[in-house]
């Protein structure tokens, strides 16, 4: 993410408690960028007295009574603006667009296994982003999903993409944290993804030997597996902000572990014969 005030690319930013914006370490501090809720920051005496100094015609009860309107009023728009459920929901109706865009083409098996797909991919977002959240905090780390404009766009136009993309946002931790834990952190999403998939994958295995499924049931399962097998497989590639940079970076030989059993697990998926469903 870019630092707001000198558009520095910053891995883990640091978040300004008054305007809610993202900051590098040199800029974290609310003087260092030139921060809009500055104010707030300051103590409530100096301020009223510097306000009493700039305009002897300001009552003192009336300066009081501003500056506690405008801290309440900031503090409830900061709170809409930064809600992790809103941004979950933003992400996760995003990502509905781009899978149901994926699995339409699918009609056989019906509107109403076609919405659990898309439901359930929905699901498995959440699993994957609330995966790396709660790997932070049981290490010790505030983490908070945000959305990222950029991932936004880039998922919605590719709705009506040939090739799709399944980033709207990701957690943001927040602190001084070591590479290996990054890289802990990283990886639990996409093993979350691999594991959803193979366990699928089992229960596929089990239906061709039993046939207690019915086939448009069978292609549903078919195809949220896939898709995980897939999402996993994308977030261990090692470039930009996914989480394979992070893992690689620490440990070469995990990262070419969780990468082999992504890439044979997709493979396959994909050279699965759906009619032996």
């Amino acid at each position: 993410m870019e630092c707001s005030k000198c558009g520095r690319e910053e891995v883990l930013p640091f978040r300004c408690a008054y305007c809610g914006d993202y900051f590098c370490s040199a800029h974290r501090l609310p003087e260092a960028h030139d921060c809009r809720q500055l104010h707030l920051a300051r103590n409530i005496t100096e301020i009223e007295r510097g306000g009493d100094r700039a305009s002897g015609s300001v009552s003192r009860p009336a300066t009081m009574l501003a500056l506690k309107s405008e801290v309440i009023l900031s503090r409830l728009a900061s709170m809409g603006r930064g809600s992790e459920r809103l941004h979950l929901s933003a992400g996760g109706a995003i990502v509905a667009g781009v899978v149901f865009s994926i699995v339409y083409p699918f009609q056989e098996i019906g509107p109403f296994l076609l919405g659990l797909v898309v439901l359930s991919l929905v699901a498995s977002f959440l699993a994957h982003e609330l995966a790396h959240k709660l790997m932070a905090l049981r290490l010790g780390y505030w983490a908070s999903f945000r959305l990222n404009l950029f991932g936004s766009l880039i998922s919605i136009v590719s709705i009506i993409l040939p090739f799709k993309f399944l980033a709207p946002g990701a957690v943001m931790i927040f602190g001084p944290i070591t590479k290996r834990n990054v890289a802990r952190i990283a990886a639990v999403g996409p093993l979350v993804n691999i594991a959803i998939a193979m366990a699928l994958l089992g229960l596929l295995a089990l239906n061709r030997l039993l046939g207690v499924l019915d086939y448009r049931l069978a292609l549903a399962l078919y195809l949220v597996g896939e898709i995980n097998a897939l999402m996993g497989l994308i977030n261990l590639i090692p470039i930009g902000p996914l989480d394979g940079l992070k893992i690689i970076t620490t440990s070469a030989r995990n990262w070419a572990f969780y990468m082999a059993a992504g890439a044979i697990l997709y493979a396959v998926y994909l050279f699965m014969p759906r009619l032996a469903l």
